[in-house]
């Protein structure tokens, strides 16, 4: 009986052990989450602004060099990215052909010449009729008229060089038969460059509202440097998929940097609007805005509890750089979430974001 006694003893023990082991343990308290937020303050819209632009280097002039006849290349003095004066050899026909039909045109000519004047002589003597110096004349401008003709095309079996600049590519090999207006080499300018962008309607719509200062230029293959640029045209056409209009500054690279057509880099310019009728309201980063539908809203901060509210807004569509013009729903000095707003929701605590999170 004592055996058994301790041995229900030593059960009844495991068993309330267990069932004390199986008891949940007591729920851990989180702290909330603050999630760390860029802070920023509204500020009212300054008449002034900055806009950039994505562009892209072209030259000043360029030029597709073609033949007027077709031929037998037979010399091809230049490769890609030779430099060539005004006048220089790009390119040389086989000029056989052409020199005999030349030889012919200008045999033919005097022919036809030397028979004109012997009529011209005979008719003052009133040995032959008029008719005839005038038939003997109009044969001899026919002949001068092909002797032009042939002229012209020998004169075309060789390309010159329109302008200084370089050779920005070669479109053909040597030795090759190529026809007339078919691309030879294409020549670009030497000098000053041109930076194209594409400006929205919208801007080059208001182009008389405003006043453009501090035009520059950044390379995207030297970010580090900054070259003034000048406006110097703008197309009076949109491009009909974009709905842009081409606007071209020109710029004089640096002596110490190698600027080639086809780079890219970003146009910036200082506009100041000196307008009216356009309400600017304050101005607020665009990555700050965000949607709820068809409506547009900010995160506000309390700045006492560092929790955030939505705050529905109306914008503006006359803004054209990284600011956004709000209209309504904000004054003017509040503290909004500037970037980090994709994860938050009303009443959230929020703090300053620091650099180097």
């Amino acid at each position: 009986m004592r055996v058994q006694s301790l041995f229900a003893g030593f059960i009844g023990s495991l068993l309330l052990f267990g069932i004390a082991g199986c008891q949940p343990a007591e729920e851990e308290i989180k702290d909330p989450v603050v999630r760390p937020v860029k802070l920023i303050t509204v500020e009212n819209t300054s008449n002034e602004f900055d806009v950039t632009i994505p562009a892209t280097i072209q030259a000043t002039q360029s030029s597709v060099i073609t033949f007027q006849v077709n031929g037998l290349l037979q010399q091809l003095p230049v490769k890609d990215g030779d430099p060539v004066k005004r006048g220089a050899v790009i390119a040389r026909l086989d000029q056989r052909d052409f020199r005999n039909n030349l030889n012919q045109a200008k045999a033919s000519y005097d022919t036809a010449e030397t028979e004109y004047q012997r009529a011209v002589r005979l008719a003052a003597q009133d040995a032959i009729a008029q008719s005839v110096v005038e038939q003997r004349k109009s044969q001899r401008d026919i002949s001068k008229a092909q002797l032009d003709t042939a002229q012209k095309a020998f004169d075309d079996t060789v390309l010159r060089a329109p302008f200084d600049g370089s050779v920005a590519q070669v479109h053909v090999e040597n030795f090759q038969n190529v026809g007339a207006q078919q691309a030879i080499v294409t020549l670009q300018s030497d000098g000053d460059l041109e930076a194209v962008i594409d400006a929205p309607a919208q801007l080059i719509a208001r182009v008389p509202e405003l006043e453009t200062t501090d035009t520059t230029i950044t390379l995207d293959a030297a970010p580090e440097l900054t070259i003034p640029a000048e406006f110097k045209e703008a197309a009076g056409q949109s491009d009909p998929t974009l709905q842009t209009y081409k606007v071209r500054f020109s710029f004089t690279p640096p002596s110490n940097l190698l600027v080639l057509p086809g780079m890219t880099g970003r146009i910036s310019a200082t506009f100041i609007y000196n307008g009216e009728g356009i309400d600017l309201g304050v101005a607020v980063p665009a990555g700050a805005i965000m949607t709820d539908g068809d409506s547009q809203f900010v995160w506000v901060l309390d700045e006492s509890s560092m929790t955030v509210s939505k705050q529905k807004i109306t914008v503006s569509p006359e803004r054209f750089d990284t600011e956004v013009s709000v209209l309504e729903g904000l004054e003017g000095g509040e503290l909004i979430v500037g970037a980090g707003a994709s994860y938050l929701s009303d009443g959230m605590q929020v703090r300053a974001w620091t650099p180097g999170e």
